[in-house]
């Protein structure tokens, strides 16, 4: 019998139950199981009690407020609807009726509930909650726009029961693809597990092999150090059960210690001060030092939960951090900061907050920078975020897949936004990109006002067209799916329109496409490089242009300036290419050659004073571009590729990229 079915029938009976009380009893019966923590059946046992007496609107309230605790949005806000008015007998209600409806996804209705509170309202500190309420709204609208700019290339999976379970799951910490730490409050205590990933399925999860033992506490919120020598978690008041964000946790640390780990070190008393919660570790190495982001209610924020770092060097064994320093008011706001990731290759630290203009509750904020000087934060948008809570973005050491955590319902898998789980993000570091560039073939100028349309090939030969789009520059770039063949038809008022096809099959290469060059247009201009005596090679064009009329040239810098001679386009300005290596006997039909024919244009070069010849691959107008070229050259079995500059046709000389 599965959960569902065991809960539905859980429900039955206990309405059965509620209906044979009286309401006066019903409501001892629901104070008692509230003060216990147990808010669902005191939200439902609340429910009943007013049911019976209607007059009395704080039965309703409190069921609502107990609804609101389990993160039941849509109970939540069915409850406060009945008393959303009556802000003097319950303070603040209509807010949170607004916020209910907000976190269940109903914009509108709680755009028009939050101008109302706002409008009624005539309490204190008016100023500061007009502010919030703007923030909400401005969350609103955001959420009616963001399902249309919706990342589509990312999927959100659900690892399943051997992560997640009907209690809480949260603090995803990556150590490879394929190993999971994380922590459960199964049983009503919080403990870190890890779960393996099998044939794409996550093992049952289980305590850490040789992790310290953890007595009479929640001990939770592990982040292993990028150098995978420390683990930092938190030792958390276990005097009632697990809650995320009330239950207070001090920071503590573990170290590797042969197969092991040590015993659980406390971090010194000014990064946990007493009566204070300090939570969600996050280790970062930057220039040799190791960057503790954490958050924390202590005094000096600006309200609420913060983001907060501590700073020690690496390379020392003790736990000797400077004073803890608050990330500064771009990234806190007078809501609450929490789990904050660094990521070390973008530069952008990853944090939630319900502070920030949200989709929901708590979203995924990024912001780019280091220590107090951060970006305006930008909303990691869907499917990331949702409209209930996200939190604990993190991506895995390579980049791969990133977690967070959500209570957000998912289709049959989890119904109920009342226990948060983790959630796996796919593909988002396997982008792939089609990029290329269009160019007049004869002048060799980069072309503006060009039509770019993306058709998908199947196997059968017919094609579907994807997307029609104009580009007011030559530069054009789409999103592409994996495994897919693709052909490119590129159009340009004047010019005789051009088409290739290629396929996303290639598991090492995340960008596709190649220049184009469109017959047409106006006559190529006088250069001062064409010599009146060219010389005609027949054989060494790999694109089959045969008989072409070749330039020379001479390379310009002191260590390239051999005379050369090429059939390739010239453009005014800067730009590069890649040279791939240096032949004594070339041919157009190398399979090793066919292997460059996606990443660019394939050229050659003739070294005049030798029978050399150099092969090229481009053209590449920025240095990024070049790059990533060379880099994917140099995967595909030619280790000796780099980067040649030129300049208004010219070569000037092999190039160091910074």
């Amino acid at each position: 019998m599965n959960r569902n079915i065991l809960l539905l029938l859980a429900i039955c009976t206990l309405s059965l139950g509620l209906n044979a009380q009286s309401a006066k009893k019903l409501e001892k019966s629901a104070d008692a199981l509230y003060e216990q923590g147990k808010f669902a059946e005191a939200a439902q046992t609340y429910e009943a009690a007013w049911q019976k007496k209607k007059k009395n609107t704080e039965l309703i309230f409190k069921a609502g407020e107990a609804y609101y605790s389990i993160k039941d949005y849509r109970k939540a806000a069915e409850s406060y609807q009945h008393v959303r008015g009556k802000n003097d007998e319950f303070p603040l209600v209509g807010l949170k009726y607004a916020r209910s409806l907000k976190q269940d996804g109903q914009y509108d209705k709680a755009k028009d509930e939050f101008k109302k509170f706002m409008d009624g309202y005539t309490g204190e500190n008016k100023a500061i909650l007009e502010d919030i309420i703007q923030t909400e709204i401005r969350g609103c609208d955001l959420g009616t726009r963001l399902p249309v700019l919706a990342d589509r290339t990312v999927e959100v999976l659900y690892p399943g029961t051997g992560i997640n379970s009907d209690n809480a799951e949260f603090a995803p910490n990556p150590v490879s693809d394929d190993e999971l730490y994380f922590s459960s409050a199964i049983g009503g205590k919080a403990r870190i597990y890890v779960s393996t990933r099998q044939a794409n399925r996550w093992s049952k999860a289980s305590i850490p092999a040789n992790f310290p033992v953890v007595s009479n506490s929640h001990f939770c919120n592990g982040s292993m150090t990028p150098d995978g020598e420390r683990i930092y978690f938190t030792v958390c008041n276990a005097e009632k059960e697990w809650n995320d964000l009330s239950t207070r946790c001090e920071i503590f640390v573990t170290k590797k210690s042969g197969t092991g780990w040590s015993q659980p070190e406390r971090l010194p008393d000014y990064v946990n001060l007493k009566g204070m919660t300090a939570t969600h570790p996050s280790a970062a190495h930057v220039n040799g030092q190791e960057l503790l982001y954490f958050a924390s209610n202590r005094e000096g924020g600006r309200g609420g939960m913060d983001i907060w770092y501590v700073v020690r060097d690496l390379g020392l064994e003790g736990n000797d951090f400077t004073f803890p320093v608050n990330a500064g008011p771009v990234v806190n706001t007078l809501g609450d900061e929490i789990t904050p990731w660094f990521d070390g290759e973008s530069g952008n630290l990853y944090f939630a907050s319900n502070g920030h203009a949200s989709i929901g509750g708590f979203d995924i904020f990024r912001s780019q920078g280091s220590e107090v000087n951060w970006s305006i934060p930008e909303n990691a948008g869907l499917p990331i975020n949702s409209s209930a809570d996200d939190y604990f973005y993190v991506k895995s050491p390579s980049q791969n897949t990133a977690f967070v955590v959500s209570n957000r319902v998912f289709g049959g898998e989890k119904t109920t936004t009342r226990n948060a789980d983790i959630f796996e993000l796919s593909s988002g570091s396997k982008r792939l990109a089609l990029k290329g560039n269009v160019y007049d073939k004869a002048s060799g100028d980069q072309l503006a006002n060009i039509t770019v349309m993306l058709y998908q090939v199947f196997d059968d030969g017919t094609d579907n067209l994807l997307v029609n789009k104009n580009f007011t520059t030559g530069n054009y770039t789409f999103e592409l799916l994996a495994n897919r063949r693709f052909r490119v038809e590129i159009q340009s008022e004047g010019y005789e329109s051009a088409t290739y096809e290629f396929a996303t099959d290639d598991p090492n290469n995340f960008t596709y496409g190649q220049p184009v060059f469109l017959n047409g247009g106006a006559p190529p201009p006088d250069e001062p490089v064409i010599q009146d005596d060219p010389i005609v090679m027949p054989n060494d064009d790999p694109k089959g242009q045969q008989g072409a009329t070749t330039y020379t040239a001479r390379g310009t810098s002191p260590d390239d300036n051999l005379e050369y001679a090429s059939t390739a386009p010239r453009h005014k300005g800067l730009y590069y290419k890649v040279q791939a290596g240096a032949l004594k006997q070339y041919s157009a039909n190398r399979k090793d050659l066919k292997k460059l024919e996606d990443l660019g244009r394939v050229d050659t070069e003739k070294i005049v004073s030798n029978k050399l010849t150099r092969v090229m691959v481009g053209d590449f107008f920025t240095k990024e571009e070049a790059l990533r070229a060379v880099q994917a050259m140099q995967e595909r079995g030619f280790p000796e590729a780099f980067v040649v500059q030129y300049e208004n046709g010219v070569r000037y000389g092999k190039v160091t990229l910074e």
